[in-house]
């Protein structure tokens, strides 16, 4: 289900996020909040411990240094 939201953006560039998007994503005063520029689109995403944990195992072998991968016993400089 898609659901549409509007905000405006304030003289200081700040946006109002509508409470029930915050209280479903649990947006509180302090999350961090991620801006995501894809494709010409502007995504948020809340930084959220759910988040994080969500994101846990999804680095994967590519993303590891070249000098680690080749020796994993070598301090990288």
């Amino acid at each position: 289900m898609s659901n549409t939201e509007y905000s405006a953006v304030n003289a200081k560039g700040q946006i109002v996020i509508p409470a029930d998007i915050r209280d479903r994503f649990d947006i509180k005063q302090g999350t961090r909040i991620a801006f995501v520029e894809e494709q010409g689109r502007l995504f948020i995403q809340p930084v959220t411990d759910a988040f994080i944990e969500s994101m846990r195992g999804s680095l994967t072998k590519w993303s590891m240094p070249a000098k680690l991968e080749r020796d994993p016993d070598r301090e990288l400089s």
